[in-house]
């Protein structure tokens, strides 16, 4: 919130009332952070954490105001290089402390009114709150942002009004639960309600029934630390659909994604659920002026030179902060480490690369159960008109968790089922070890939703442990988990909270192998464009600035960033800027279909738009859920699927709806459904083009018959212009006939006497073909 100076009188720092736009987060060093990166090689100092020595600011670390050393690097079994600027005294003498009753007393004006103003806000917010509320808590992690945000709420409010709340993982670094002890002393004694939430598992059994968490794989956040919460307020409250307000320690300065907080919100933390973030504002000098002021505890982790106190070994944990836990915790870390390399052992038999994929994060970017040692049992096939899902060694049983979404009304296969008030029906077919779920795949296109969950339901009979995920989203207290059993009351309401998890089960979603489908291209997110794809007056204003468009555009940064992501997908801007493809095009004009076909052809190529263009058929009408069904199927995100969906909507709002891409269909302004339709009047040049953008994608297949691009089911990286833009064989044929005879230096194409081939130039390139136009 405020800026600050450093302060050579003190070592500390003077907060200053003018407004800070960006925090670089200080925070004290202590001896022991200098001792673990062996600054006591070099400089003299008393091991004494009474105070601190200096401040970092990420890895620079500053002296009574000056620059003095810096760190670089650093992994988890490598130390940071050290970077010696200046010595911080002169002759070698010892380093003072940070006189930090000093600085208080001179920060003491600035951080009263910024005290005032926070207590006054949580008040207030509790006030407006309190009759609409079950229990107020705070969410307590042991780190310094919940113990200052624990004391800011403990003066404000009584202290029977509230409760802390600490969310144990059992993952927590040993510090930590020496903070938490503490703090649950200072609390009896302030007669304030400590309560601790755990799950039943394990965490190093966890680890060992979902995989390692990875970053797009975090189950450990919802097993070991969500659930619980959740759980452990039903029993305090006594309600199964409680209001919470929980005050969270979170601040803007943290992260990108933070700085988009508002201070009272409802279902950031938990679905329905309202948090109040009294210290948003903060930074970290505010914080530690606070701490010290207050006379705080302090989690000595912070001491040692660890930057967070989260859990002993976490995916999202930069480098130099796992080198740091290690060497403080190095047991309790080594448990988690041999843990992955106990799961990686079959996929990676040599132990040299295996020490290395563990030393360098490689299980970081797991995202799925492909190359970890532990089985999944459910897969998906289809054959023929019928889609079927294999169970085998089923955990659970599936008529239980089939009441989620709807009552059965047959006892055995074929079996009809009662969802929504409509009725399905599916087969149940016994095999070794398990049994197969046979359906008619047309189903999916009638109702989307109803195949979504009756998955889920199969995938949760297969996979399900008992990690109670399910019973902490079950808002009517239908669910209930207890040692691995599941049982689920026939007053289920049918409301599929239970399977908001994406692919409805935290097991299978970590577990669950690719697909044998759609292969994304260059391993990209079929996600590119979130929700930002471009509008026309963006290209208007692309093509009428050029390269000066940074500084003239009107786009906001995210619609920048993904609109300069959209101009490179399409070749029209480079490094140097607006490409010679963009030239092309604007001497053709935006209004002219040929641009329009020729950025498709370009579009192809790129994740989501090859995924459009393969997956959906030609005049087939696609509804919004099936369409999303069929994006989660290839392995989009289901939090994801929403905005691809969008991005779609908008791009056949432009010129692309005339030469390939289809329509849209509309109901009270939302798109409902789309529909492919051909390119009527297709431009020659622009399918030679395209032939040879195939040939160049598929390594140099310069020859070829019409019979393979006409086969769509062909794995191939290059893109047929029959499957861009919808062109049947009749068309083709004229269409290569009538290149042949116009531009014999670049094609040549026969279908007479049986004969079905095509042979491109192979001097001549995709680029050669756009200076034709």
């Amino acid at each position: 919130m405020y800026s600050y100076e450093w302060d050579a009188e003190t070592g500390g720092y003077i907060l200053n009332s003018s407004l800070l736009k960006f925090s670089k987060e200080p925070r004290p060093v202590y001896y022991e952070e200098l001792d673990i990166l062996g600054f006591d090689k070099y400089w003299n100092y008393v091991k004494d954490d009474t105070y601190p020595y200096m401040w970092a600011e990420g890895n620079n670390y500053w002296y009574r105001g000056r620059f003095v050393a810096k760190t670089k690097g650093g992994a988890l079994y490598t130390a940071p290089e050290l970077i010696l600027l200046e010595e911080p005294e002169s002759a070698g003498k010892p380093l003072q402390f940070v006189d930090i009753p000093q600085m208080v007393e001179k920060n003491r004006a600035i951080m009263e009114s910024l005290v005032q103003e926070t207590i006054k806000k949580v008040y207030n917010t509790y006030v407006d709150y309190k009759d609409r509320v079950d229990v107020f808590y705070v969410a307590f992690s042991g780190g310094k942002d919940s113990i200052v945000t624990l004391d800011i709420v403990q003066r404000t409010l009584p202290h029977n009004e509230f409760k802390v709340l600490f969310g144990d993982t059992g993952m927590e670094f040993p510090d930590t639960y020496q903070t938490v002890n503490a703090v649950k002393d200072i609390c009896n004694r302030q007669k304030i309600d400590f309560v601790r939430a755990r799950s039943e598992f394990n965490p190093v059994d966890s680890w060992k029934l979902f995989g390692c968490p990875a970053t797009v794989t975090r189950w450990c956040c919802s097993v070991h630390k969500t659930a619980p919460q959740v759980i452990k307020l039903r029993e305090i409250t006594g309600k199964t659909n409680f209001t919470g307000m929980a005050f969270v320690g979170i601040r803007s300065y943290e992260s990108l994604a933070r700085s988009d907080y508002d201070y009272v919100s409802l279902g950031k933390k938990h679905k329905g659920q309202y948090s109040c973030n009294p210290i948003l504002e903060w930074n970290s000098a505010e914080l530690y002026a606070y701490i010290y002021t207050e006379n705080l505890y302090i989690n000595k982790a912070y001491k040692k030179g660890n930057k967070r106190a989260g859990c002993l070994v976490c995916p999202r944990a930069a480098e130099r902060n796992e080198f740091t836990a290690r060497v403080c915790y190095p047991k309790q870390v080594d448990t988690y480490l041999n843990i992955i390399k106990e799961l990686y052992h079959e996929s990676i038999s040599d132990e040299t690369v295996l020490d290395d994929f563990v030393k360098n994060g490689g299980w970081k970017a797991r995202k799925n159960g492909r190359d970890i040692s532990i089985n999944v049992g459910y897969s998906e096939c289809e054959k023929h008109t019928k889609r079927i899902l294999s169970v085998r060694n089923p955990k659970t049983d599936w008529k239980v968790w089939i009441k989620t979404i709807g009552v059965l009304l047959t006892g055995q296969s074929p079996y009809r089922i009662d969802f929504r008030g409509n009725n399905y029906s599916f087969d149940i077919i016994d095999v070794e070890n398990g049994y197969d779920v046979v359906y008619d795949k047309d189903i999916a296109k009638q109702d989307s939703t109803f195949v979504k969950l009756l998955k889920n339901v199969f995938r949760k009979a297969a996979s399900c442990v008992g990690c109670r995920e399910c019973e902490a989203d079950c808002h009517s207290g239908c669910i209930t988990m207890r040692n691995g059993n599941v049982d689920i009351s026939d007053n289920c309401i049918h409301c599929a909270q239970c399977h908001k998890v994406d692919k409805g089960c935290l097991v299978y979603k970590s577990l669950e192998m690719p697909s044998g489908g759609f292969k994304v291209l260059s391993n990209k997110s079929l996600n590119c464009y979130s929700h930002h794809a471009p509008k026309m007056e963006w290209f208007t204003q692309y093509f009428t600035y050029k390269n000066e468009f940074d500084e003239n555009h009107s786009l906001g940064s995210q619609m920048y960033n993904f609109f300069k992501r959209f101009l490179r997908d399409a070749e029209l801007l480079n490094k140097r800027g607006f490409s010679h493809t963009a030239e092309i095009i604007d001497k053709i004009g935006l209004e002219s279909q040929i641009s329009w076909a020729i950025i498709l052809t370009n579009l192809a190529y790129t994740p989501q738009i090859n995924w459009f263009v393969r997956r959906l058929k030609m005049n087939e009408e696609y509804t919004k859920g099936y369409t999303i069904q069929m994006l989660v199927d290839d392995g989009a995100k289901e939090t994801w699927a929403s905005d691809i969906w969008s991005s779609f909507g908008r791009l056949l709002a432009l010129p692309f709806n005339e030469v390939g891409m289809g329509y849209t269909e509309k109901e009270k302004r939302s798109i409902v459904a789309l529909k492919r339709t051909p390119w009527e009047l297709p431009e020659p040049v622009v399918i030679l083009y395209s032939l040879y953008k195939f040939a160049e994608a598929c390594g140099g297949y310069y020859e070829f018959t019409l019979r393979r691009l006409l086969d769509h089911e062909a794995e191939s990286e290059g893109v047929s212009p029959t499957q861009i833009f919808g062109l049947d064989e009749d068309q083709m044929k004229k269409i290569l006939n009538g290149l042949t005879v116009n531009y014999p230096e670049f094609i040549n194409a026969s279908f007479t006497l049986d004969l079905d081939n095509i042979t491109l130039r192979r001097e001549k390139t995709s680029a050669d073909v756009l200076e034709l136009l």
